[in-house]
């Protein structure tokens, strides 16, 4: 069989578009593999003993799979882990496997375009320069470099948006090819049931990766209706099927999610936020609008993780509340206008507005968040490609504006991407645009207050307590800037008021036990600690649980609490330094060296572990060290 000049010049096209793509991608993101981990990254990552993989080996995949939170996202949180093997909490390896994902998304969504022009045609009077590849790779191009996907990509944890739009978007193409096979002969062959096996495989990978792919199976009956059934309505035994099998899957996914009463299960989800049903509903209206807005112009100053969005209390307040309802139902009218003459264009608005049903609608989420829009976008930006490339005037003119909107969008991007760099700049301008947010201000105090920045952290912890009074973890926060500046009194003031707001407050509880150890009240201290211990897995808990006994010459209970403690977290240097001075006591000497040395290990030029080291043979004159009070603050 021999290769027509034509293919050779597609593969050849392809090739080309293809690393360009690549080049593009590595270019803009090329800053970002140093980033800090932010935010939720702190305990779904830094926090998550469960991805604390240490040998390849299917226990600790279950592990990372089972006992990680969300349980629901089983996947990504395996992917942490091999990220954790790989390189422990080297940034380097997280960031680039988001950039690899993020890249193979937008080849999946480059083939996706191109098969279904190819498979299906533009509409008749199509110009020659809407080609399949021209259009698919303008495309994947503007998704890859769209600044507002960089909350998708650069921030960490995010992954699982990413993984959840990948797995979607393989599983649409995999049914698209195995039911061209399908279709082409007449009978379904084995090729197409692989195919269409990878399909399903691919959907369950998106499923627990994200709950937003619940959306899949109706995706792909609109594909079929809109292409392999060419948009006839008549309800056919065989669309019957199609219709029928759809809709049971997607019900079983709802029922999967939400149980036997997922009424119930929704509103139970507001009992823990600051809106109601009724708010969420319409202020959603608005912020449907205002992602469509950021996919026209995503310059960095509009850009934010955390945003001070406010609500819609009426259809009338804010007055924008019924205009954004109705350009809301004038893009339905669009989109069943559109399905009659171009259903290419069809189909991109109905992907657009199905995708963001789910976490724009009735589900009890926080309000807003950019990578929300992450998969909703891609055809979206697909039919606005083949509108430029199709109807603008002159050709040359069309591909000019494309190449422009790319090299700016890339350029957004890499500014973006410099905001991320450092928690400090980060949080610094997410509290300017949004000066209202608690969170941003308290986030920032914390990055502060790690740079050894605490007069300007007791600050910015004050002004986020102007905001949210009774917040107990900034109130905990606050105690560990005032502790670090010798105000121990007022200190324990924050820590007391953090639980009498909140008496199950783990943070304050521990800060609290360290104060009472320095002050040798250790029986104090082992009541705060008690609650901790009896209901969590806290390393720390048990930390100050083994120093405050060994003060109390309860050895055998101290190095129960210590093992304990390194059995949640391995990688504390004060628990192998205090373990080791029991060890000694017990006559141990070998094992308690051995402690000595990890804790040297995991921090450098430890005094007290060197300390120890030297008077191995002395059980006299060995320091404790009670944990350090200054962690990540848990939301």
């Amino acid at each position: 069989m021999t290769i027509t000049q034509s293919a050779i010049h597609r593969r050849f096209l392809t090739a080309t578009s293809l690393i360009l793509l690549a080049g593009t991608v590595l270019l803009v993101y090329s800053n970002t593999l140093k980033s800090p981990f932010v935010f939720d990254d702190c305990y779904k990552i830094l926090e998550n003993k469960a991805i604390r993989m240490t040998e390849a080996s299917w226990g600790g995949i279950k592990t990372a799979a089972l006992e990680s939170q969300p349980k629901t996202r089983p996947l990504p949180n395996i992917s942490f882990a091999l990220n954790y093997y790989m390189g422990r909490y080297n940034v380097f390896g997280y960031h680039l496997t988001n950039i690899l994902i993020h890249f193979a998304t937008g080849l999946l969504l480059f083939f996706m375009v191109r098969i279904t022009l190819i498979k299906f045609g533009p509409p008749a009077g199509s110009r020659p320069l809407a080609k399949p590849e021209c259009i698919a790779f303008f495309a994947g191009l503007l998704w890859l470099v769209q600044p507002i996907n960089t909350q998708a990509v650069t921030y960490t944890v995010q992954r699982m948006a990413s993984m959840a739009a990948f797995f979607y978007i393989l599983s649409l193409f995999l049914y698209v090819w195995g039911r061209s096979r399908w279709r082409a002969q007449g009978k379904i062959r084995p090729v197409a049931v692989l195919a269409l096996s990878g399909c399903l495989i691919a959907g369950l990978c998106a499923l627990v990766s994200k709950q937003n792919a619940a959306m899949l199976p109706i995706i792909i009956l609109l594909y079929e209706w809109f292409f392999f059934q060419d948009r006839r309505i008549t309800l056919s035994k065989k669309q019957s099927g199609w219709i029928i099998g759809g809709l049971a899957v997607f019900g079983g996914i709802v029922l999967l999610y939400l149980g036997g009463n997922p009424i119930d299960r929704i509103l139970d989800d507001y009992a823990r936020q600051n809106f109601t049903l009724p708010e969420r509903v319409m202020t959603e209206w608005r912020v449907v609008i205002y992602y469509i807005t950021l996919l026209f112009y995503p310059h960095p100053i509009r850009l934010m993780l955390d945003y001070d969005y406010p609500l819609s209390i009426s259809p009338a307040q804010p007055a924008t509340t019924l205009l954004c309802l109705g350009a809301l139902v004038a893009l339905i009218m669009l989109c069943i206008y559109l399905a009659r003459w171009h259903r290419l264009l069809a189909f991109c608005l109905v992907w657009f507005l199905a995708n963001m049903m789910i976490e724009s609608s009735i589900i009890g989420l926080e309000i807003i968040y950019e990578h929300r829009t992450y998969l909703p976008f891609m055809l979206l930006i697909v039919g606005g490609t083949y509108l430029v490339l199709n109807y603008a005037r002159p050709a040359k003119m069309a591909l000019a504006s494309l190449c422009i909107i790319a090299v700016t969008f890339s350029i957004w991007t890499y500014q973006r991407n410099t905001v991320w760099k450092d928690r400090i700049d980060f949080w610094t301008d997410n509290a300017l645009k949004a000066p209202r947010e608690f969170r941003p201000h308290t986030n920032l105090a914390r990055a502060l207050h790690d740079a050894g920045r605490i007069d300007a952290a007791i600050d910015q912890y004050r002004k986020s307590l102007t905001l949210a009074s009774d917040h107990a973890d900034t109130l905990n926060n606050l105690g560990n800037a005032l502790k670090c500046k010798g105000r121990i009194d007022k200190a324990i003031t924050c820590y007391m008021r953090a639980l009498e707001i909140d008496p199950k407050q783990i943070r304050a509880r521990i800060n609290m036990a360290a104060i009472m150890i320095q002050k040798q009240r250790y029986s104090v201290a082992l009541s705060y600690l008690s609650p901790i211990i009896k209901e969590k897995s806290n390393a720390e808990a048990h930390l100050n649980a083994g120093t405050a006994l060994a003060n109390m010459d309860r050895i055998d209970e101290a190095i129960s609490h210590f093992k304990k403690a390194l059995d949640i977290h391995p990688d504390i240097a004060e628990t192998h330094n205090n373990l080791g001075v029991m060890l000694v006591q017990k006559g141990d000497l070998r094992a308690a060296r051995d402690h000595f040395k990890t804790a040297l290990r995991l921090k450098p030029g430890y005094k007290s572990a060197k300390q120890n080291l030297k008077k191995i043979a002395d059980n006299y004159g060995i320091e404790f060290h009670n944990s350090k009070s200054a962690l990540p603050p848990k939301r």
